[in-house]
């Protein structure tokens, strides 16, 4: 039996899930949003092309990129485990599956045909799980969710709306976990997920863009954390995306040295991956990661 236990989105990372990396095409992906007749992920890919350079990654690059990840991960003794390959294309980010919330596994609730496809490369996952819940309305995905030692952020953008963090709300209760669901709430659209505009990287400090999130989102970040203030350029290269490996060490996409001095300066060790083939999609390392285990 897999126990899970994840408390803290910076606790000790133990046990993880990853996804297979493959080639796709950006008009791959809008013919395969096409094919599954969903008019909303190809108006989503549409925003996504005007808002960011985005490029199709070269899938040979991207896979040893993506196979130092994994390295880094197995040499901090963390269990790496793969999701079963599916037939879709942007298999390789699992964060938006599903989430884990202290010892129950909550499944993902995507809005669109294509991410809820996906979802079917965890089922032999699932039976292996000592607790596993499903949402019952809305829609939300793993990237807006981080968990902390008293609350649970749910960004609310284009992948995750109120409905979703209602469904949420009730399903952490039925559970029986004490937890308060938080909703984070952007300035604008084309918002994909919380992790490209926070992540936390210790229990005290965040990465954070402070233009994307509203006054009351952004006041309630200011009262809980330090946050270290991210560039536009470092947003869209990705380097909010990061993923702790434990309270005071972090991985992070290598090139940026700005980044990293603030976070040695902060008693937080930075260790830096070369990530900038997988991240001209926009996804990155925190997309790339789904936590079973945190310590």
């Amino acid at each position: 039996m897999l126990e899970i236990s994840v408390t803290s989105d910076v606790g000790r990372l133990r046990d993880v899930i990853v996804g297979p990396v493959k080639a796709f095409t950006l008009e791959g992906l809008v013919l395969e949003a096409e094919a599954d007749g969903d008019a909303g992920d190809r108006e989503l890919i549409t925003e996504l092309l005007a808002r960011y350079s985005i490029e199709a990654p070269d899938p040979t690059i991207a896979a040893k990129q993506h196979a130092q990840l994994v390295a880094v991960l197995e040499e901090h003794d963390v269990t790496v485990r793969w999701a079963d390959p599916v037939d879709c294309l942007t298999q390789m980010y699992t964060r938006d599956m599903g989430f884990a919330i202290d010892d129950v596994f909550f499944l993902a609730r995507p809005a669109t045909p294509t991410r809820r496809r996906e979802q079917s490369a965890l089922l032999s996952l699932h039976s292996r799980m000592s607790k596993v819940r499903a949402l019952d309305a809305g829609f939300i995905e793993g990237g807006d969710v981080l968990v902390t030692p008293s609350e649970v952020l749910v960004g609310i953008g284009d992948s995750t709306n109120e409905e979703g963090v209602e469904a949420l709300r009730r399903a952490i209760a039925d559970a029986g976990l004490s937890r308060e669901v938080v909703p984070m709430r952007f300035t604008h659209r084309g918002v994909v997920h919380l992790d490209v505009h926070f992540t936390l990287a210790s229990p005290e400090v965040g990465l954070v863009s402070p233009a994307a999130f509203d006054a009351e989102s952004l006041d309630h970040l200011k009262n809980r954390f330090e946050l270290i203030t991210v560039t536009p350029q470092e947003v869209r290269a990705l380097a909010v995306n990061t993923v702790a490996l434990g309270p005071d060490r972090l991985i992070i996409q290598a090139g940026h040295e700005r980044l990293e001095a603030e976070l040695s300066r902060r008693g937080i060790t930075p260790v830096p991956v070369e990530f900038s083939e997988v991240t001209r999609f926009p996804g990155g390392l925190h997309c790339a990661t789904l936590p079973l285990v945190r310590e």
